[in-house]
């Protein structure tokens, strides 16, 4: 028995402020296939991914203050992973327009051309942060050989990326504090992936956050919260530094969630949140995607005998 749907109304949904209750504030643009929200430091504007039908992963950027929707990017191939520089001023993310995903950046305000940032490893790599000093990028590289690795490119000096965690496990999803001592990432290491901190550069310490699942984590601007997605919850987590010390809270849960999963990211609804952590936009499912015919073809090997 064969069993498949067509189109893409599985994949739509609705852009939705939330608070901490998760009750709805406000709604942005239209049902699309959106991904990959991040928030500029400012709070001004919004980089996605959209899958349109027909067309491959671009980014799209959304003004909040006019609720307009404007393409960012317009290669044939695929764009995804949008962060944005600590002055709102640049946005780095994934391609795959030269065969293999590698690091782009480009002026946010759409002028001039893409800038190749990194292109070693020879893996497809995944933007996943932009430090708050400017710093550094953190992405995480698929491997053959080590599944998944956290890598760090410097943005001075010979600006040649270094592994910041390389191991027989799968880390992924890397985000800086907003102080730069702490990375937050996704591992593996212990079964179902989890939410673990480390400090940085150095990685001296490391701490488990979740015990039942995590997504790509979340810092509150203060840093003094992490917020994370586990299964169909929005957890929260306090958080205190002193040094090289770190303590983290008992996770709590905000409220559940329900949206299209983030490939790679363990069937992680999209989401990000604001500087003071107080609302969640997040990118709820459409209702009526349950209607999206289904098609059952029966004795369907028998056609391969023709």
């Amino acid at each position: 028995m064969l069993v498949y749907y067509s189109g893409t109304e599985f994949d739509k949904a609705q852009l939705q402020w939330v608070d901490r209750e998760g009750k709805q504030t406000g709604a942005l643009g239209g049902p699309a296939g959106y991904r990959y929200l991040r928030i500029s430091p400012d709070e001004k504007r919004l980089a996605f991914g959209r899958h349109d039908p027909g067309t491959r992963w671009d980014i799209w950027l959304t003004e909040f203050a006019r609720d307009s929707i404007t393409r960012f990017t317009f290669d044939a191939r695929t764009e995804i992973f949008p962060v944005w520089s600590p002055d709102n001023t640049r946005i780095a993310f994934s391609s795959d327009r030269d065969g293999q995903l590698h690091i782009y950046e480009k002026l946010a305000t759409g002028v001039g051309n893409e800038i190749e940032l990194a292109r070693v490893p020879a893996e497809p790599k995944f933007v996943n942060d932009w430090s708050s000093d400017g710093q550094f990028i953190a992405f995480h590289a698929l491997s053959g050989k080590t599944r998944a690795d956290l890598w760090i490119l410097p943005l001075f000096g010979d600006r040649q990326p270094y592994p910041f965690l390389q191991t027989q496990f799968g880390e992924t999803f890397a985000r800086f504090s907003p102080n730069g001592r702490w990375v937050a990432y996704t591992s593996d290491e212990t079964g179902p992936r989890e939410l673990f901190v480390q400090s940085f550069p150095a990685g001296r310490g490391k701490w488990q956050i979740s015990r039942a699942g995590s997504g790509p984590p979340e810092w509150r601007a203060d840093g003094k919260e992490l917020f994370y997605v586990s299964v169909d919850k929005r957890m929260a987590v306090d958080v205190k530094t002193d040094g090289d010390a770190f303590e983290a809270s008992t996770p709590k849960q905000l409220f559940e969630i329900r949206g299209p999963s983030v490939p790679g990211a363990g069937g992680v609804p999209a989401f990000d949140a604001s500087n003071d952590g107080k609302r969640f936009l997040i990118a709820a499912s459409v209702e009526d995607y349950v209607f999206t015919p289904i098609t059952v073809v029966l004795n369907w090997t028998a056609d391969l005998k023709k």
